[in-house]
């Protein structure tokens, strides 16, 4: 199903400014860890990864494969539905730069977090989504594309309810991508997956006003982050039912030796957190709502040859697999903010506050 724009005074807009916003720093308090699913058994799946990324996110180029032409499925439809009645909010709003300790990771780490209009003046709970940036980042890299101004403006004029917004930072201290799941023991163990989907959400549920349900929270990204969702959401359904993945690139083991392809380790670790071999081998993905979609223009991640990792591959495992979700590749644009992300952040904000659930 396409995710269409926002029409607001008889005119399809894309939404951007900000109100009324304050930043504070918030002082971190330790929470309760909550108790960890069961780890998936991995089999050995090998399957070829995608070119390494240069320094400008971009990948490297070492070949050009055959592009094989995308067969034409029938998406099994999801269903639709209805936004959660809210009053008009008035109010103010904040985005707040956080600092939280991390348990898993043992340090303490950045997050930005949005207050929608009205958190200060009225005792309601709001749902939840979190927002992992791309290769590049920064950590705030949703914000930059516009999806706060966006969200914002959509609050105000009562066009979606008001929900919190947090973006965490996924880079390590040597300040590479974490991938947001747990590295291999071989390359240090570092446990970023669980540093999101226990420590993240633990915090925030304790220090705000969140409807602490799998119902109220998505957990979404672009790029590198958009795979990163992908993971969380199909290891931890118990966490997360609704998942966006925008633009998702699909790395995974490469045998390079040096960090990031490090932290991937082999395909007998990695399976067990490759969003391919969580479709193929689990039914985790039927307790989510899945959206997915990729620009026109992407030669990065868009097609791929028969057997490769790309995102109209992963679509079509989806629908072999009878799993329903949200799919759009219609939209022109590449694989970047300026011609892709930013001018459908509306779109974005609009399909996560129809798929969770309010107070």
């Amino acid at each position: 199903m396409r995710l269409s724009s926002i029409a607001l005074g008889g005119a399809i807009v894309i939404l951007f400014f900000t109100t009324n916003c304050a930043v504070a720093k918030i002082a971190p308090t330790p929470t309760p860890l909550p108790t960890p699913t069961a780890t998936l058994t991995p089999t050995i799946t090998p399957s070829p990864t995608r070119p390494r990324p240069d320094s400008t996110g971009m990948p490297a180029p070492t070949r050009t494969p055959t592009i094989t032409p995308t067969r034409t499925r029938t998406l099994t439809p999801t269903i639709t539905l209805t936004p959660t009645k809210t009053p008009v909010p008035s109010g103010r709003s904040a985005r707040l730069d956080v600092t939280m300790p991390s348990a898993a990771l043992g340090s303490n780490q950045k997050l930005r977090v949005y207050l929608p209009p009205g958190y200060y003046d009225f005792n309601q709970r709001y749902p939840v989504v979190y927002m992992l940036h791309g290769y590049g980042g920064p950590y705030n890299e949703l914000e930059k594309w516009g999806m706060l101004d966006a969200l914002e403006q959509m609050t105000r004029a009562a066009v979606v309810q008001p929900m919190i917004v947090v973006m965490p930072d996924g880079f390590t201290p040597q300040k590479f991508p974490s991938y947001f799941f747990n590295h291999t023991p071989a390359a240090g163990g570092a446990k970023w997956g669980d540093y999101i989907w226990k420590d993240v959400v633990n915090y925030i549920d304790a220090n705000y006003r969140t409807v602490p349900r799998r119902e109220s929270r998505a957990i979404g990204g672009i790029s590198l982050g958009g795979q990163g969702a992908l993971t969380l959401a199909l290891t931890h359904p118990e966490i997360f039912r609704v998942v966006g993945a925008h633009s998702p690139s699909f790395r995974g083991p490469s045998g390079w030796t040096d960090p990031p392809d490090v932290f991937f380790g082999d395909w007998n670790y990695y399976n067990q957190y490759d969003p391919f071999w969580l479709i193929r081998n689990t039914n985790n993905a039927r307790q989510l709502l899945i959206e997915m979609d990729v620009g026109m223009d992407d030669h990065n991640w868009r097609e791929c040859a028969t057997g490769e990792r790309c995102i109209i591959g992963f679509h079509n495992l989806l629908v072999e697999k009878g799993i329903p979700h949200d799919w759009n590749d219609k939209w022109t644009g590449g694989h970047d903010g300026v011609s892709y992300w930013a001018p459908h952040m509306a779109e974005y904000v609009m399909w996560y506050a129809t798929r969770l659930l309010g107070q």
